[in-house]
């Protein structure tokens, strides 16, 4: 065997959480390799309700320094990552004055049920609270209060039960694992010496070393620390590297996707963050043209098999008629379905509910068998990534006895560098430059950020549109297999593109896409095909997708 090499710092997990260390940590110079066993942000990261958030509900519980964390990383993230996260406006139904102030204050001295209702005082309060915590790089207006007579007009949908209804501003997220992917490719251009290997297989060696299967390859590694940064699969991993532990208590958290142009045109684009009769809050808002509703917490500690069910969706269907009696809702609309484990800490007895979202980094020194330090990253919430990652990085930083040489706080992220303030003249220039109409380029912008220039000069003029998504080229999935780590088809459909999860993939776009991506990674048909047919069975049975053969193809 060939000497191990050395790396100061092995992240395992290519998460949100992950990927916003191994960025920070390759920004001060710090050797890094970051792995996963799937692909970047494959796992819960690839699950949330798509929002960049402050925690409104939180203030409940009186976490009011994570509350105030999440509003100052939702305006960072609205600064350095504008082609992706992106200002919504919120409406919360009201339907009734007092109800609920009572049980809230026991929630908030330490009760183990939540409100079942939250009237217009205990609103009014919480909203004031946060246009306060918000403040920090404010970049979104402050709240208001709506008449009944206001919202009914605005949104004739709702149910007339309503008293009143609340406004304020948070964010959302076009696409969460192509934010993940852009982390991690930040980091390996900062730092020439770092590593990233998705798709990678890890178990601990002789002499307390990692040996890791990837890329058809296998490399030896000496690490000096490694960050388990697996989310709900922490334990596994601490086990694999001789550590037992019992950090994580997930919950499952489902969504559904509706076709469904009625409610979008009611929504306005707008999200409506609303009470289920349970007293839990759902959310439903657009979504690349879909209405995307979520979520549930429910106990769950499988994470591989975590799939939306058909209580959770038949509970949606129920909650939307509640809310907004003067539209028709079933099953048949749902386009897609998607669950994710969210990794909290381990809360034995605590509502799922009422789960700290916070985050901590336990650290369990090197042992005699292990001659590495592991330091576990625990809870946490999509929105404060970058904070957490500054935090542990920190800790990293002083073990190493390395200075800290720039803050990622005012650092853009992937596409989001150079963002024209105003676009029009960039897309002109840019339009003028490839030959592509205006429109396409503006398109691009849109979804990969400036690297959108990239993108369009490696498609040529007259590229032909993928089958059921015009939106979409094949030159473009092919300078996407070229240079964004793909490893299998499901890379493409699932996390490079938003196809599948709007409903938009047919089967013959699903095939156009596997022979570009095939002849891109020089896949004879059997690779072809044995991805394609992985795809079909993912979409099937985690995401209630069924999409039909084409002639020519099974």
């Amino acid at each position: 065997m060939t000497d191990p090499e050395a790396f100061d710092v092995v992240i395992i997990g290519g998460g949100i959480n992950g990927a916003g260390l191994f960025r920070d940590l390759c920004e001060q110079g710090v050797k890094c390799l970051i792995l996963d066993k799937g692909d970047w942000g494959g796992g819960t990261s690839a699950a949330p309700s798509r929002l960049i958030h402050g925690g409104l509900k939180y203030l409940e519980t009186g976490e009011f320094r994570l509350v105030a964390e999440s509003t100052l990383e939702r305006n960072l993230l609205l600064r350095n990552a504008p082609h992706l996260v992106h200002p919504l406006e919120t409406v919360i139904p009201i339907q009734s004055w007092m109800r609920g102030t009572f049980a809230a204050l026991r929630t908030f001295f330490g009760s183990k049920t939540a409100p079942r209702c939250r009237g217009a005082v205990l609103i009014k309060i919480g909203l004031w609270l946060y246009d306060i915590y918000g403040a920090k790089a404010r970049v979104m207006p402050r709240h208001a209060m709506l008449s009944r007579a206001r919202a009914l007009r605005e949104l004739p949908a709702l149910t007339p039960r309503i008293k009143a209804a609340g406004t304020y501003h948070d964010a959302a997220i076009t696409a969460p694992e192509r934010l993940v992917l852009e982390l991690v490719q930040d980091g390996l251009a900062a730092n020439p010496d770092a590593r990233a290997l998705n798709w990678a297989d890890m178990a601990m060696a002789q002499g307390g070393t990692l040996r890791i299967a990837a890329e058809g390859a296998t490399h030896h590694i000496r690490p000096v620390l490694v960050v388990n940064a697996a989310g709900p699969w922490i334990d596994g991993v601490n086990a694999t590297l001789g550590l037992e532990t019992r950090l994580i208590g997930g919950t499952r958290g489902s969504h559904i996707l509706l076709d469904h142009p009625d409610l979008l045109a009611q929504l306005n684009g707008r999200m409506i963050y609303f009470e289920s009769d349970d007293g839990r809050v759902l959310l439903v808002f657009p979504y690349h043209g879909r209405a995307l509703v979520g979520s549930t917490d429910i106990p769950d500690a499988q994470p591989d098999t975590a799939a939306c069910t058909p209580a959770e969706t038949d509970y949606f269907i129920t909650a939307l008629r509640a809310l907004l009696p003067g539209l028709s809702f079933g099953a048949e609309q749902i386009v897609y379905r998607y669950s994710g484990i969210r990794p909290l800490p381990n809360s034995q007895g605590v509502a799922p509910g009422l789960i700290s979202r916070d985050h901590s980094a336990p650290v369990f020194e090197a042992a005699p068998d292990r001659p590495f330090a592991i330091i576990s990253l625990v809870g946490g919430k999509w929105t404060t990534f970058r904070g957490f990652a500054e935090q542990v990085a920190d800790m990293v930083l002083a073990r190493l006895n390395v200075q800290r040489h720039i803050s990622t706080r005012a650092l853009p992220i992937g596409g989001g560098r150079d963002m024209p303030a105003d676009r029009a003249p960039w897309v002109a220039a840019v339009a003028a430059e490839t030959g592509l109409p205006a429109e396409r380029v503006a398109e691009l912008l849109d979804r990969y950020g400036t690297t959108a220039r990239a993108v369009a000069t490696h498609e040529a003029p007259g590229s032909a549109p993928l089958p059921g998504a015009p939106d979409h080229s094949t030159a473009e999935i092919d300078w996407i297999a070229h240079h964004e780590q793909v490893r299998h088809f499901e890379d493409v459909v699932l996390r490079r593109t938003q196809l599948a999860i709007t409903g938009r993939l047919t089967r013959a776009g699903l095939e156009r896409m596997a022979d570009v991506t095939a002849a891109a990674l020089g896949w004879d048909t059997a690779r072809r095909d044995d991805e394609v047919a992985r795809v079909v069975a993912i979409l099937a049975a985690r995401h209630g997708v069924t999409l039909q053969s084409v002639s020519g193809n099974t």
